[in-house]
């Protein structure tokens, strides 16, 4: 193979670049790397992991115990789950080929509780994973791996209010808060941040009022957002922010937040070659920065609307910062950041007896319609000379299980329903089904999403439905079951490639 570097005139170079870039992609494709890094369809499998997770998370973070002026507890969960997606309906969930994926999943966490005078709380949690691929079958090639013993959550807690408790204090306007360790942050609604972090975060309350100051680091074993760089398996990025929340309101809790993030590993180098289209053979090598740099800014509001039992939540968030433009003409180049993000949701939640809900969300985030391989990535990201028009941050949002696409170029309405069917049956009584339905469309047309299977320059992703059963068999015994389909609209070039996804999980709480 012969490496050659050269200098040619910007309009040739271009398309010679738009030419091998293309002709990467295909050899991407052609060679079935399916990995994140290799900008394949495993790109939505973090955020499909997120949001199987997320209820198992929230369950986890709601259980920690108080009560007592001394106490020293400790528990865990132990989850064993099954699943599996396939993006062909021709082959079905049986056949081993490039699109089928099946996991076994073991997931262990244990926890410990330190209780004092309900003042000060110091709260413990390991987790242990262990992945077993069928053969052949997962994104990375590595078929089995153990991930731990980790600390997935740890940390001090205070607030002032406890402590007058406690002691016999009078009460004050005055409350304040402290929690410092590793620990999930929200801002807002979770739009643009809803992340683990190692975080300082410090509220203090009056009158209503709510303010918050935020410092933090990221997890080191966190993938960093942008898998195109060099090290993908690891994030060193620094936050801090501010948030503003008045809950004077009986029906309405307004807020306001800013935070920015820097890119530790910002700036960079890496040698990076791409294919000559002129000649197959040869390899053009040229040096690429990476780096993120970016602020957020969000306002919105979480209440009741019109009636009791209606629920709503609105949140808009603009981003501005500074990245790096994709290109071997200029390697170095910083472009500005210009995006935004909009996502509002209507809850409906009847004081009934079988507990029912149904719901309503629509969420549009920016996309770029140059960035023709990846709304997130440096490589086959933004155009140079052109603002980056892409919305990234670290926030979540359900975008279902099968497409799972992450918060970036897209348009997605949502409505879901769920009820407790049968709970007039003591055996059935927490026996919950429901299900959701999905539309989705990219804000650019001509803009990647996170699935790189969408090349067609069109707006139509298509649509899934997802329908899920959680059943609380017993107080410490829970099984799930999840299962979705996903049908291509024509930003895929085709509907024939129907996508499936069967989960399955036991937990047991100990």
């Amino acid at each position: 193979m012969n490496i050659r570097c050269g200098r040619n005139v910007y309009g040739w170079r271009e398309n010679r670049l738009r030419m091998g870039m293309a002709l990467l992609l295909a050899g991407i494709v052609g060679l079935g790397l399916s990995s994140e890094a290799a900008f394949g369809q495993a790109a939505g499998a973090s955020q499909r992991q997120r949001i199987l997770e997320e209820p198992f998370r929230l369950q986890m973070d709601e259980q920690v115990p108080t009560g007592k002026r001394v106490v020293f507890d400790y528990g865990g969960w132990f989850r064993s789950s099954y699943w599996a997606v396939d993006e062909d309906v021709s082959r079905g969930l049986s056949n081993r080929d490039d699109g089928y994926h099946a996991l076994r999943w073991q997931q262990l966490r244990v926890w410990g509780f330190l209780n004092l005078d309900q003042v000060h709380q110091f709260y413990a949690r390991g987790k242990l994973d262990y992945w077993d691929w069928n053969h052949g079958t997962s994104y990375d090639h590595n078929d089995s791996d153990w991930e731990g013993m980790d600390l997935e959550r740890g940390w001090y807690d205070f607030r002032l209010s406890r402590m007058r408790k406690a002691y016999g204090d009078s009460p004050s306007d005055l409350d304040m808060h402290v929690r410092l360790g590793r620990q999930y942050v929200e801002l807002g609604t979770g739009l643009a941040m809803s992340i683990p972090l190692d975080a300082f975060l410090f509220t203090a309350d009056y009158q209503g009022w709510q303010f918050t100051f935020l410092g933090a680091q990221s997890i080191g074993s966190t993938k960093n957002i942008d898998r195109s760089i060099p090290d993908e398996t690891n994030e060193e990025r620094c936050f801090w922010g501010l948030q503003l929340r008045y809950n004077g309101w009986r029906d309405h809790e307004p807020f306001f937040y800013y935070f920015e993030q820097i890119d530790k590993d910002g700036g960079q180098e890496s040698v990076v070659g791409i294919p000559d289209p002129a000649d197959p053979g040869e390899t053009f090598l040229y040096n690429q920065k990476f780096g993120y740099d970016s602020q957020y800014m969000g306002l919105g509001s979480r209440g009741k609307f019109l009636h009791r039992d209606l629920q709503y939540t609105c949140e808009f968030a603009t981003e501005c910062g500074k990245s790096y433009a994709f290109s071997p003409l200029s390697g170095e180049q910083r472009e500005t950041i210009r995006a935004w993000a909009l996502d509002t949701e209507l809850r409906y939640v009847p004081r009934n007896l079988r507990r029912s809900e149904a719901s309503v969300e629509y969420l549009l985030t920016s996309g770029d319609p140059d960035r023709f391989l990846s709304p997130t990535n440096t490589m086959g990201g933004n155009r140079p000379g052109t603002n980056d028009l892409s919305f990234s941050a670290w926030g979540y949002r359900n975008t279902g299980l099968v497409l799972a696409p992450r918060l970036s170029n897209l348009g997605m309405i949502r409505v879901g329903a769920s009820t407790f069917p049968v709970n007039h049956i003591k055996m059935f009584r927490e026996l919950r089904v429901g299900a959701n339905y999905y539309i989705y469309h990219k804000q650019q047309s001509e803009g990647a999403i996170s699935d790189s299977l969408s090349t067609t320059n069109n707006s139509s992703l298509g649509s899934e439905i997802d329908i899920y059963t959680d059943w609380r068999i017993t107080s410490d015994l829970a099984w799930t079951i999840n299962y979705g389909v996903f049908v291509p609209g024509n930003a895929f070039g085709s509907d024939d490639n129907i996508r499936h996804l069967l989960f399955t999980a036991i937990t047991l709480n100990f």
